[in-house]
């Protein structure tokens, strides 16, 4: 397997919902594993969702990370998330950060509401695309 191969297989691996993709071709062995996902006390700060409201969340509730990366909920570890299940945000509000290439990029609030849902977990890695938050209107 060529260096090329193993670039295509890793940007594809990105693009899925795959967390871990194990590739063996006679000697060659390649692990691909996106990051660790560890649980802190402030990751534990999601309610569940009404089973109703898991099934069909409509996507114009839906706030998708714009770029691949690592999640963070907080500014640095052990401060206080930039919002909880429950939190009622305004537009440009902070949700979260997510790290890429070594830059921290704040994602805002697209539009005002309440936070029903935090989907990823504090310190997973994401691709573009994947679902954050679920953000219901209202105040």
């Amino acid at each position: 397997m060529d260096l090329d191969a193993i670039f295509r297989l890793m940007e594809r691996a990105e693009q899925s919902a795959f967390i871990k993709v194990d590739v063996q071709q006679g000697d060659l062995h390649i692990i691909l594993e996106r990051g660790s996902v560890s649980l802190s006390a402030t990751a534990v700060i999601t309610e569940q969702p009404k089973q109703n409201e898991l099934a069909q969340p409509e996507e114009k509730d839906t706030v998708r990370s714009p770029i691949s990366g690592v999640f963070y909920l907080s500014k640095e570890p052990g401060a206080a998330p930039f919002v909880q299940t429950g939190s009622t945000v305004n537009k440009g509000d902070t949700l979260c950060i997510i790290e890429a290439m070594k830059t921290m990029n704040e994602i805002r609030a697209p539009r005002g509401g309440i936070i029903t849902a935090i989907l990823a977990a504090d310190g997973a890695t994401l691709a573009a695309g994947d679902a954050l938050f679920l953000l219901r209107e209202g105040n």
